[in-house]
């Protein structure tokens, strides 16, 4: 057996996705927790950032503060991960808006 297909056999979806929900549960909780130790918004936005990293090689994350702020963060290390996340936000996009992506099927079930 190919190390990739027991690699395959072994990635468990679910669970990926639990343990990420878990980390940006721990992460908001410990920005909302620790919120006033941090002096500016780009301190506490390079902790979030940190922890994330620990499990993630490159990502984006996109929401709104307390206050309606945009907040984005990005992590990539080169650009070829800057590309493959610019492509996959649009993928969500598009498959969250019930579009299709020429090469792609509408049935895709990543997200």
């Amino acid at each position: 057996m190919k190390e990739e297909d027991q690699y395959d056999e072994e990635y468990d979806k679910d669970q990926v996705n639990t343990d990420l929900t878990k980390l940006i549960e721990e992460a908001l909780s410990n920005s909302i927790i620790n919120q006033k130790e941090y002096k500016t918004r780009e301190e506490l936005s390079d902790v979030v950032k940190s922890l994330v990293a620990e499990y993630l090689d490159s990502f984006i994350i996109l929401g709104y503060d307390f206050d309606g702020g945009i907040v984005d963060i990005q992590a990539s290390t080169n650009s070829q991960q800057k590309d493959a996340l610019s492509t996959l936000i649009l993928k969500y996009l598009y498959l969250k808006t019930g579009q299709t992506i020429p090469g792609m099927y509408k049935d895709d079930e990543t997200f």
